[in-house]
C-alpha cells in the first residue's frame, strides 16, 4: 500500500491528505488512558471494550482509504459482493457490525431487542458521517452538534468521547480551509463514537427511535444524497457552508 494514497483531490479537486483521522484515533487512546489514570474509580471493562471497538472500526476505515478506488455506497458493495468480489468496504461493514454487537453486548442492563437496536443504531451512526465526510468540515460540525447530547455519558463507559470530541475541535480549522480531511478511517470512528454514546445516553424507547432515523438518513443518502438534502434546507445549508471557503 502506498502512503500516498492517502491523500486524494477534494470535491474542488484540491489535494487533501486523509489524515485527520489519525488525531481522533490517538486522542481516543490518549482520553482512555487519561480516564483510566485519574478516574474516581477504573475504567469499566465496558470501556475498554468501546476502545477496542473503535479502534477496530478505525483501521477498517483506514484500511479502505489506502486500497485502490472501488465500489462505493452500500448497495454498490452488495452489488460487488453479490457478483463474487470482496470488497474492503464490505470488510469494512462487517468490521463496523460486529465491533456495535461487542460495544453492545459489554454494556449491561438492556433487554434483547434494546441491544439489537442499539447496534443498528451505532453500525447505522457510522456509516452516515462515513456519508457526511464529502465536503470540508460538514461531517466534524453535524458531530460536534450531536455531542452535545452526549455530555451526561459515564466516561468510565465510554472513555474515547473526551479525546475524539477535543480532536474534533482541534481539526475542524484544517478541516474547513481543506488542508486535511477526515478519510473514512476518522469519519466511521466519529460515528461509531457517536452512536454509542448515544445508545448510552437515551432511554429504551428512544434508542429505538433514533435506530430508526439513522438508518432513514442512510436510504436517503443511497438515493437522493445527504448534499442533495442539505442543499435544500436552508438552515442545513447555512449550517453546512459556516466557515467553509468560498466556492
Amino acid at each position: 500500500m502506498k502512503a500516498g494514497r492517502l491523500v486524494v483531490a477534494n470535491h474542488r479537486g484540491v489535494m487533501v491528505p486523509r489524515t485527520l483521522g489519525l488525531w481522533l484515533a490517538g486522542a481516543a487512546l490518549v482520553s482512555s488512558a487519561a480516564v483510566a489514570a485519574f478516574g474516581d474509580t477504573s475504567v469499566s471493562r465496558a470501556g475498554w471494550g468501546a476502545l477496542a471497538a473503535t479502534m477496530l472500526v478505525f483501521a477498517a476505515g483506514l484500511i479502505d482509504d489506502l486500497v485502490p478506488d472501488g465500489p462505493r455506497g452500500i448497495r454498490e458493495h452488495v452489488g460487488a459482493l453479490a457478483s463474487g468480489h470482496v470488497s474492503t468496504g464490505i470488510v469494512k461493514v462487517l468490521v463496523i457490525v460486529a465491533s456495535s454487537v461487542v460495544a453492545v453486548a459489554l454494556q449491561p442492563g438492556r433487554s434483547g431487542w434494546i441491544r439489537l437496536a442499539g447496534v443498528v443504531l451505532i453500525a447505522a451512526c457510522a456509516n452516515v458521517w462515513n456519508g457526511l465526510d464529502v465536503r470540508p468540515g460538514r461531517a466534524i460540525k453535524f458531530a460536534l452538534l450531536a455531542m452535545l447530547g452526549l455530555v451526561s455519558v459515564d466516561l468510565l463507559s465510554l472513555p474515547t468521547l473526551p479525546g475524539v470530541a477535543a480532536a474534533s475541535v482541534l481539526a475542524l480549522w484544517p478541516d474547513l480551509r481543506e488542508r486535511a480531511m477526515l478519510g473514512d478511517g476518522g469519519a466511521n470512528l466519529l460515528g461509531f463514537t457517536i452512536g454509542l454514546g448515544l445508545y448510552l445516553v437515551l432511554g429504551d424507547a428512544w434508542v429505538v427511535v433514533a435506530a430508526a432515523i439513522a438508518v432513514a438518513i442512510n436510504a436517503v443518502a443511497e438515493t437522493a444524497t445527504l448534499s442533495w438534502v442539505i442543499d435544500a434546507v436552508p438552515p442545513l445549508r447555512w449550517f453546512d457552508a459556516l466557515g467553509r471557503l468560498p466556492a
